[in-house]
């Protein structure tokens, strides 16, 4: 199969958040079997052009646009002003702005006219404003169904109220924007049963389009059981995601205080750009890590992963990649959001509150042969179901629906309506 895959930013195994990671192991599972051709931007996150310019070297077919900060002053208003401009001219949220510029509608059509694709990949609805290769079938990957709470703009500080009023303004234009980007695609991918849920209420007509797909991970190595703390407890996230910032404070402030009296247990918050209120959470059992250039040492030192997750949609990379490296995980019903796809039960301890994730982090700590038991079923579990060859599989079946009902000469949506399922 021939795909044109449009993504936001530069797969990497190592990224700042899930989306260069998930797109890493979706690129390393498609290659093995199908020609790739990539269209993607490189911005100034640490890391970035290095991994764009490591795909290339590997014989990549991949094609960057680069968005980065220009160093000359001159260049940096002129890019400024066209953010601006774009931003007001068109109905497009931030995101969308930031992510799409215009060097890639000039990619796309170049590689259109010179090339034949069976499909196109778009990846995040940010890039779905895109002209696509006509008569070829697209599929779109929703990323999160999420919408946040909108920005209190009147309470905010005077200085900060100006940035504030734009947010507001900015969050506003989120359903609009997505349902018409939802609209434009035969088929919808989402990570989760949630998230289908959430477009499916959002835009009732859509619900046929819907397919959930897990995402998957380039496996890490197992961590052995040895190196761990009986006593450590560990958060992962990006705190520029809201939902990541609530479940921090969560933990800190009202799941801790019922640990304590339960075990000893010490609790290490890891995550990219830790605002003042995380950073603040610090105290003698609680540790806070800003910008880890590494992962892996936190999560070898953990005899428990936590993913007390309350608000937000998709997928929890964090979760799969404690369960990638054979850690015993406690999560929330939202948490094992898409680890309930292949299994009702998968192997996560589930709480819906915060006295049940305490009692269940807490028995787990205490319980080393059941903790290690359930790090096995985790891994295994993520073997077979998350690793690049499963995933790229389900992906392919996706594809090929796509392009069915236009070899059969139907419409978009394409025969019977159904409901959202799984290409499985």
């Amino acid at each position: 199969m021939r795909i044109l895959l449009i993504a936001p930013m530069v797969p990497r195994q190592r990224g700042g958040g899930a989306i260069p990671v998930l797109l890493h192991a979706q690129l390393t599972g498609l290659l093995a079997a199908n020609e790739v051709t990539l269209v993607s931007s490189v911005g100034d996150d640490p890391g970035e052009a290095e991994a764009a310019d490591e795909l290339l070297g590997a014989g990549v077919d991949a094609h960057f646009v680069d968005r980065r900060v220009p160093a000359s002053a001159l260049r940096r208003n002129r890019r400024r002003a066209r953010l601006a401009a774009t931003w007001l001219g068109r109905p497009w949220p931030w995101r969308t702005v930031w992510f799409a510029p215009p060097q890639m509608q000039l990619t796309i059509d170049r590689l259109a006219a010179g090339r034949r694709f069976d499909v196109v990949a778009v990846e995040d609805s940010s890039m779905s404003v895109f002209r696509l290769p006509a008569g070829v079938p697209a599929v779109l990957t929703e990323h999160e169904a999420f919408r946040a709470e909108a920005p209190a703009w009147s309470s905010a500080p005077l200085s900060r109220r100006p940035q504030a009023l734009l947010s507001a303004l900015d969050w506003r234009r989120w359903e609009g924007f997505q349902c018409q980007a939802w609209s434009r695609f035969p088929l919808i991918q989402v990570f989760s049963r949630g998230d289908a849920a959430e477009i499916g209420a959002a835009a009732p007509e859509l619900e046929p389009r819907l397919r959930v797909n897990p995402f998957g991970l380039v496996l890490p190595a197992s961590l052995p059981a040895a190196e761990e703390g009986d006593d450590t407890v560990l958060f992962v996230g990006n705190f520029t995601h809201p939902p990541n910032r609530d479940a921090a404070l969560w933990l800190a402030n009202e799941i801790m205080p019922l640990l304590r009296p339960r075990c000893r247990a010490r609790l290490r918050i890891v995550g990219t750009l830790p605002p003042p209120e995380i950073l603040a959470l610090h105290a003698d059992d609680v540790e806070v890590f800003a910008d880890a250039p590494d992962l892996d040492p936190h999560f070898a030192a953990a005899a428990v992963v936590l993913a007390p997750i309350r608000t937000g949609g998709g997928m929890r990379m964090k979760v799969l990649e404690a369960i990638a490296r054979r850690k015993a995980v406690v999560t929330t019903p939202l948490g094992a959001e898409g680890f309930n796809v292949f299994s009702p039960e998968p192997p996560l301890a589930i709480a819906a509150d915060a006295e049940g994730i305490a009692a269940a982090t807490a028995a787990l700590l205490g319980d080393r042969e059941r903790r290690q038991a359930l790090a096995a079923r985790a891994r295994d579990y993520a073997e077979t179901n998350f690793a690049p060859a499963p995933w790229a599989t389900r992906l392919e079946a996706i594809y090929a629906e796509a392009g069915a009902p236009l070899a059969a000469g139907g419409g978009a949506s394409g025969g019977e309506p159904r409901t959202a399922r799984e290409p499985f």
